[in-house]
């Protein structure tokens, strides 16, 4: 099993309809490849994913996404293998987000900060950087629709 999350700019303003739309078939594509994960999206058009999945089809999915032009900014945070998946129930789980909910978050995984996953080897920063997630998702349910 393997895990790849990335945070990116939506160029496009995206109404909740709308992602309710895609999130349609964004499921049902990661359900044929076989892939979990969630996405988180704020209210400015900020993104943090989380792919779960064969190490092909995540990495081959996180490609298109790096080529797709309603994403720009697209950075990797964190990928490699897992022990199970994390997201296992949700094709995408899906939430939406202040601003200030996910500056705060991402503030703490951003890569280019000093203060990212501070003192931890790569594994254990994965590690970490998921569960922080998986904590975040999981504290409303209810705005996760499957």
């Amino acid at each position: 099993m393997y895990h790849l999350v990335y945070t990116s700019t939506a160029t496009i303003a995206f109404s909740p309809a709308d992602l309710q739309q895609f999130l349609v078939w964004w499921r049902a594509n990661n359900e044929r490849l076989g892939l979990t994960g969630i996405l988180l999206h704020s209210n400015e058009g900020d993104i943090i994913q989380v792919l779960e999945g064969e190490q092909p089809q995540v990495e081959a999915l996180f490609a298109v996404i790096e080529q797709d032009s309603r994403h720009r900014n697209v950075i990797k945070l964190a990928a490699g293998p897992i022990g199970q998946r994390l997201f296992g129930e949700w094709f995408m789980g899906f939430r939406m987000l202040d601003s200030a909910a996910f500056h705060s978050l991402i503030g703490y995984a951003n890569p280019d900060e000093p203060t990212f996953l501070p003192a931890a080897p790569a594994e254990a920063g994965d590690d970490e950087l998921l569960n922080l997630l998986r904590e975040f998702a999981s504290s409303r349910p209810d705005e996760l629709p499957c």
